[in-house]
């Protein structure tokens, strides 16, 4: 009967001391959320950005970004809280007044470099979700002991991710950084493209069309040097007419673009091995900017990204 009642205490101490750990640790957590009737989203885009944002009052900020050629990438920015390798796990939740509605979902994790967590995995869940009227919650950790739970409000959010999801449709196939140099690789002794270049060559053509900054196309054509002088010169030009012709196919104004075919004078790398030879076979394609143009860009709002 003691042994009884000692297991008894046991067990009524031990609850006692989990319910004050428990206790201890929740008044640790602070939960951030923008009250319902000043929650927004808000949504901005052009073929060269697609964004949609969401401020949570005394926390930050959430951020879905789509840029052109890359993987949709969530952020959250806090306005005081800086850390650095740290990991936050970020899921989609379902309103307190629809739990019914859990999605099943295992979310993703925030990388933290200063005041921003950012991902690119697991992440179209989270526009799915908003399409499904559900909220975005992060549990940020600051190391020290502190908890934050911060959460999205999920208002009105149907018709900002149909923007974003019409946005992304329209981005262009790659960004300045991919176009902006391109090499286009021949086989021996071939002037001849192949299907697989008309995905960069359109890429081209279509970020030329919407930046007008854009003031000159540079195709400069080489081969390597396995056959006579006379006749290298001669094929590299066959490689630049095909390449610029294809261009100007894809829309590309004529008058932009300057062709130069070089033979075997200007190898890549050495040609005295089959893959140094594979490289130097090639057309390169090289976008060049008005600073003026570009200027005038940035001024007036537009989305231009640097050279």
């Amino acid at each position: 009967m003691k042994t009884l009642k000692t297991s008894v205490h046991i067990t009524i101490y031990s609850l006692f001391i989990t319910i004050i750990t428990s206790s201890s640790s929740f008044a640790n957590v602070t939960h951030y959320q923008t009250h319902f009737e000043k929650a927004k989203w808000n949504y901005s885009g052009d073929q060269y950005l697609c964004k949609i944002e969401h401020k949570v009052d005394g926390f930050g900020e959430f951020k879905l970004v789509a840029k052109p050629g890359s993987q949709l990438t969530v952020q959250l920015t806090a306005d005081w809280l800086s850390l650095q390798d740290e990991h936050c796990p970020l899921s989609v939740q379902a309103p307190s007044w629809n739990q019914g509605n859990t999605p099943n979902s295992k979310g993703t994790l925030l990388k933290w470099s200063g005041n921003t967590g950012s991902s690119h995995e697991s992440t179209n869940q989270f526009l799915e979700g908003l399409e499904q009227g559900l909220s975005w919650q992060a549990k940020v950790s600051d190391g020290l002991g502190n908890f934050y739970l911060v959460e999205t409000a999920p208002i009105a959010t149907q018709n900002i991710a149909n923007q974003f999801k019409r946005c992304r449709q329209q981005l262009l196939p790659k960004p300045f950084s991919y176009v902006r140099r391109v090499d286009i690789p021949f086989e021996s002794g071939s002037s001849k493209l192949v299907a697989s270049h008309d995905a960069d060559l359109n890429a081209i053509a279509q970020y030329v069309h919407v930046d007008n900054s854009i003031v000159s196309v540079l195709v400069d054509a080489h081969a390597d040097a396995s056959g006579e002088h006379l006749a290298n010169l001669v094929l590299s030009k066959e490689r630049a007419d095909e390449v610029a012709s294809r261009l100007i196919e894809f829309g590309i104004d004529r008058d932009k673009v300057q062709v130069r075919h070089h033979g075997a004078r200007s190898p890549k790398v050495s040609n005295n091995t089959q893959a140094g030879r594979q490289s130097n076979r090639r057309v390169t394609i090289r976008l060049i900017k008005s600073p003026t143009k570009i200027s005038a860009a940035q001024q007036a709002g537009g989305s231009y990204e640097p050279l």
